[in-house]
C-alpha cells in the first residue's frame, strides 16, 4: 500500500496574501486541488492524508467533498512546524503496514509527475527510503565566518531536494520517533532516516515540479499550465481470421472483415487515445487498457473515456483532431461523416474540428496491400480557462 501525505499547514506568508497560497487559483482551480489530483489520478496511490492549517481544515474539508476526491481519507489539522504536521499524519496512517510507503509531498507543488511519483515510490520500495531532488545547475562554494571562499563544492553531486519523500512506514516511525527524542527538527523528511545510519536514494525530479513560494512562482505555473499541446498517436491491426466486425472510430462498417486484438480492434481510436496521451505527457495505451481488458472491458470508447478523464483533470481541453486512414479495403466513403459526427461526440468539440482522410497505401505497405489498416492521429490541446 502507498500513502500519500500531502502536507499544506504552513501559513505562506512569503506570499503576502490574506489567503493561504494553497487556495489561490492556478489556471481554474485552488493550487491544492491541482496537487491532490496528482495523487487521485496516480494508479500507484492508494490514499492520500490532507494535512492543513486549522483555519483552513473546514475549507479543505469542503473542497475534498465537493471534489469527490475519492483516496483523500483524512483532512487533519497540521502541527507547529513541518515536521510536526508530518508525524501527525504518520500517526493517523497507523493502518499501514511496515513495509507500505508513505509518500510526503508538498501541497504548493502542484506540477509533479505521474513518473516521477512512480520512480520514487520504486526507490523507496528498493531502498527504504528515496527523495526526488534536482541537479544543481551552478557553482556553489562554501564560505567561512567571514564570507571568503573556504572550499567548492563539486557540482556534479550536489542536488536541491524537492518532493515526494518516500519511506517504508516502519522506518518513518521509527525515523520520526527518535528525532522527537533527541528534540532533532530536520530540514527535510529524509533527513531524519538519513540520521538512522539509513541511506537515501535520489531520484531526479521532472523540471516542472517547481514549489509555489512567492506570486512570481504563481505567474510562472500558470504559464505552464497554460501551454498548448499537440499529440501524435498510431496504431495498426492485422485483418482478423475470426470473422469479427470491423469498427472503426466507434462506428460498426458493415459486412467488413474486423481486425486482430485483444479489444474491438478499433484502430481509430486507440490512434486518438495515443494521441492525447501523448499531448499531455503520458504513456502508451496499452499501459491503460491492458488493466481495463483484463476486467472484461473490450469496447474501445471506454479506453477513450479513461483517457479524456486523464486530459480533463489536467485542466486541458481539446480543440481538434486530425485522422489518417490507411488501408486497401474497405472503402470507407459511406462511413465517413458518420466517422467523424461519433469522435466528435465522444470527445465533445464541433464535428468541423475532426478532419479524416483515407489513402489506399497504393501497395506500398502491408495496408495498402490489404492486410490489415494502419491509422495516424493528431491533436491539439489548450488549457482550459475561466
Amino acid at each position: 500500500m502507498n500513502i500519500a501525505i500531502i502536507v499544506g499547514a504552513g501559513k505562506g506568508k512569503r506570499m503576502n496574501s490574506k489567503v493561504n497560497k494553497i487556495l489561490l487559483s492556478l489556471v481554474d482551480k485552488p493550487i491544492i486541488c491541482h496537487t491532490i489530483e496528482k495523487f487521485e489520478n496516480c494508479a500507484e496511490i492508494d490514499s492520500i492524508i490532507l494535512v492543513v492549517n486549522k483555519d483552513n481544515l473546514q475549507e479543505m474539508e469542503r473542497i475534498v467533498e465537493y471534489n469527490c476526491y475519492e483516496k483523500v481519507i483524512k483532512v487533519i489539522e497540521g502541527g507547529e512546524k513541518r515536521q510536526d504536521s508530518v508525524y501527525n499524519a504518520i500517526r493517523e496512517a497507523n493502518h499501514a503496514r511496515p513495509n507500505d510507503i508513505i509518500l510526503v509531498h508538498n501541497a504548493a507543488n502542484p506540477i509533479v509527475s505521474e513518473e516521477t511519483i512512480k520512480k520514487v515510490i520504486k526507490a523507496a520500495k528498493d531502498f527504504g527510503a528515496a527523495a526526488v531532488a534536482i541537479k544543481a545547475r551552478d557553482t556553489i562554494k562554501q564560505t567561512d565566518e567571514d564570507n571568503f571562499v573556504d572550499i567548492t563544492l563539486e557540482r556534479e553531486k550536489l542536488w536541491c531536494m524537492q518532493t515526494p519523500q518516500a519511506i517504508k512506514y516502519g522506518l518513518a516511525v521509527k525515523a520520526f520517533i527518535k528525532a522527537y527524542n533527541d528534540e532533532f527538527y530536520g530540514t527535510d523528511d529524509v533527513s531524519l532516516v538519513e540520521r538512522l545510519g539509513n541511506k537515501v536514494k535520489i531520484i531526479e525530479s521532472n523540471i516542472d515540479n517547481i514549489k509555489i513560494t512567492t506570486k512570481e512562482d504563481i505567474e510562472f505555473a500558470n504559464s505552464l499550465f497554460s501551454k498548448a499541446r499537440v499529440g501524435l498517436g498510431q496504431d495498426s491491426h492485422r485483418f482478423s481470421k475470426k470473422g469479427r466486425p470491423l469498427i472503426l472510430g466507434g462506428v460498426l462498417i458493415g459486412n467488413e472483415q474486423g481486425l486482430e486484438a485483444n479489444s474491438d480492434g478499433d484502430v481509430i481510436l486507440h490512434a486518438l487515445c495515443n494521441a492525447l496521451s501523448q499531448a499531455i505527457g503520458g504513456k502508451s495505451l496499452g499501459y491503460y487498457a491492458d488493466p481495463m481488458f483484463e476486467k472484461g472491458i473490450k469496447d474501445s470508447k471506454e479506453y477513450l473515456k479513461k483517457i479524456l478523464m486523464l486530459v480533463r483533470n489536467d485542466s486541458y481541453i481539446v480543440n481538434n483532431v486530425g485522422i489518417m486512414v490507411e488501408a486497401k479495403k474497405p472503402r470507407l466513403e459511406n462511413y465517413e461523416e458518420q466517422i467523424k459526427e461519433n469522435i466528435a461526440d465522444l470527445i465533445n468539440i464541433k464535428k468541423e474540428n475532426v478532419g479524416l482522410a483515407v489513402t489506399s497505401g497504393e501497395e506500398l505497405t502491408d495496408f495498402g496491400k490489404g492486410l490489415g489498416i494502419q491509422c495516424f492521429a493528431v491533436t491539439s490541446l489548450t488549457k482550459k480557462q475561466d
